[in-house]
């Protein structure tokens, strides 16, 4: 079960970089377009995870899992963002990395939370990952003209916010025994998709309105990821009571990162170079060595 829980995370983050990238090419120009964009990719989230917390039996609702899942949600929405913003202004594999690199996060908040202390290995896992993202940094300035200070403070918040996601995931799958996962799912997206829509209504209504437009090709692309984070999120959670850390983030994240850079490379033209073929390199294996170790 694990190997499949596994296969079909990969095979779907291949549909969710393909439309993060289109999304990142048609992201809103307006706080009301991002908004209403957040609105409406965290809803066909929540309607499946609501079919599936329906279909589940037990409907009991504890506030463990409505906090969690609300920070949860919450660290998506900013980690989605951020992530298209970057991956606007810097490269794939960049923004990949750094998003993957969000379980350090959990790694070090489990040694106050779980008293579970980090070996030297991993700590020396962190340095390869921070030489790692200098490579990557280096490259794509050379390859992207747009690269700023925008940039780095956007990839900076896709790693805290996806480093928190993971942590939720942990809190929720060890302090919630029995806990309905489709329900932690459901708050997951329901309660930002309640957030963005009560925003864009409040900007809307502020002078001078505003009128943007979501562009049909975005809202496309943005139903795609939607599921594509739903499917994964879902398997993610449910993997992680019974698959070993140290495997399941290896896979969803290492794996996510050579997907990135493939189809980067294969469909949208952005170059490999020595850099980021060693930083990704780099970074893939400080990632095994960090949850392995």
């Amino acid at each position: 079960m694990a190997s499949l829980y596994i296969g079909i995370i990969l095979l779907t983050r291949v549909a969710q970089q393909i439309c993060s990238k289109y999304k990142s090419m048609l992201f809103p120009k307006s706080i009301y377009g991002v908004a209403k964009l957040m609105a409406f990719t965290n809803l066909l989230s929540a309607i499946p995870a609501v079919i599936l917390m329906l279909l589940g039996g037990s409907m009991a609702i504890n506030l463990n899992t409505v906090i969690t899942s609300a920070l949860s949600g919450i660290s998506i929405v900013v980690s989605s963002i951020c992530g298209l913003v970057s991956m606007k202004s810097g490269t794939m594999v960049l923004s990949s990395m750094f998003g993957a690199a969000g379980l350090i996060v959990p790694c070090i908040a489990g040694v106050f939370l779980f008293a579970e202390p980090m070996s030297r290995l991993q700590w020396l896992g962190i340095v390869v990952l921070i030489a790692s993202s200098l490579l990557l940094i280096s490259s794509a300035k050379q390859i992207n003209p747009q690269f700023s200070f925008k940039t780095v403070f956007c990839l900076l918040g896709s790693f805290l916010a996806n480093g928190l996601t993971m942590l939720m995931q942990m809190i929720f799958s060890r302090s919630s025994e029995g806990g309905n996962v489709s329900m932690f799912s459901f708050f997951t997206f329901a309660i930002p998709c309640l957030a963005m829509v009560l925003l864009s209504v409040v900007l809307h209504r502020q002078p001078p309105a505003d009128n943007e437009k979501l562009p049909k090709k975005l809202l496309l692309f943005a139903a795609g990821a939607g599921v594509a984070v739903f499917i994964v999120n879902q398997l993610a959670t449910l993997a992680s009571g019974f698959v070993p850390p140290a495997i399941l983030f290896a896979f969803i994240n290492g794996g996510n990162t050579f997907i990135a850079a493939l189809v980067a490379a294969i469909l949208f033209g952005e170059k490999l170079t020595v850099k980021s073929v060693t930083g990704l390199l780099l970074g893939a294996a400080s990632l095994i060595i960090i949850k392995a170790f």
